[in-house]
């Protein structure tokens, strides 16, 4: 079993790494990478999602089940990311932690579940991402909204009118309706879809700053473990709870072990918030990541 974790694993983390070493070698300018960063977040990853929710099979009452438990999940990290907040008075970091914790990288988590459980899974996984992806979007852009004082209505708009979560909503519309069944429409979103992943783990690599790392302890840690720590636990919990076994908990717990979102920082530039410190927290969560991952899905394959 050891082994078909560390061979679906590898792959993965090795495109990231090439990503970060084209980036660290000076290749290509660091300019052009916020450039990479900004197309995925308003078209790559907008249309990658759109693909994944429009052509799954949803109706299946397993995938029923996951959602609502996806959904759960991403409630729980939600609670413990406000509550770990308020208590250790983090204030303008609070955004930062709270979008790590709730919105996990739901690319490397299909990538992963794909390459251990095979291409059959994908209703599953996509079931899990669903809620998680709409519920981690919209948290995300309404708590820096909200860190910044901005107003119910104008936290509203904004929600409504991110990139992620708009691509969230016409998936979900797209499938229920067969909207894309129609070549002309699906088309050209599924050859942006297609080409969108090793873009989308290739940047994800070339973002990681290890020199964010540096300071701000509380608030990185606290990311950590709540994204890398409590995400396992919970969503592993879940499983146990509602008694799932093979493809559904492995689905469960990559997801709750995944490094957090890498638009998260495309989000916080879009605020002008602390985009150093939210560089930190993703790269610490790869990290943390690469190594509760493989873990999270040996136990999920136990059970």
């Amino acid at each position: 079993m050891s082994w078909t974790i560390l061979g679906a694993f590898l792959p993965v983390f090795a495109v990231i790494s090439i990503g970060y070493g084209v980036r660290a070698s000076g290749y290509l300018p660091r300019g052009l990478w916020r450039g990479v960063n900004a197309l995925n977040h308003r078209l790559l990853l907008p249309a990658f999602l759109v693909t994944v929710l429009a052509g799954a099979d949803l109706s299946d009452p397993a995938a029923g089940l996951l959602a609502a438990i996806s959904a759960i999940g991403s409630v729980i990290l939600l609670t413990l990311a406000v509550g770990a907040a308020f208590l250790l008075r983090l204030k303008t970091a609070s955004a930062p932690v709270i979008a790590t914790a709730v919105q996990w990288n739901f690319v490397l988590t299909l990538a992963l579940v794909s390459n251990l459980a095979g291409p059959e899974a994908a209703p599953l996984v996509a079931a899990v991402v669903a809620p998680g992806v709409l519920i981690g979007a919209v948290v995300t852009v309404g708590s820096f909204a909200m860190v910044q004082g901005a107003r119910p209505a104008a936290v509203a708009m904004r929600i409504l009118r991110d990139p992620m979560v708009i691509a969230a909503l016409v998936g979900l519309l797209a499938n229920a309706t067969g909207l894309f069944r129609a070549p002309f429409l699906a088309g050209p979103v599924e050859l942006v879809g297609a080409g969108a992943l090793p873009v989308i783990l290739l940047s994800m690599g070339a973002g990681l700053d290890f020199a964010a790392l540096k300071g701000r302890i509380l608030p990185l840690t606290t990311a950590a473990v709540l994204r890398c720590v409590a995400g396992p636990a919970v969503f592993l919990g879940l499983a146990v709870l509602f008694n799932l076994s093979g493809p559904a908990a492995v689905a469960l717990a990559i997801a709750g072990a995944a490094p957090s979102a890498a638009f998260i920082y495309a989000v916080a530039a879009d605020f002008e918030a602390d985009t150093g410190l939210t560089a930190g927290m993703i790269t610490l969560t790869v990290l943390c990541s690469a190594a509760v991952s493989p873990l999270a899905a040996f136990l999920a394959l136990s059970l």
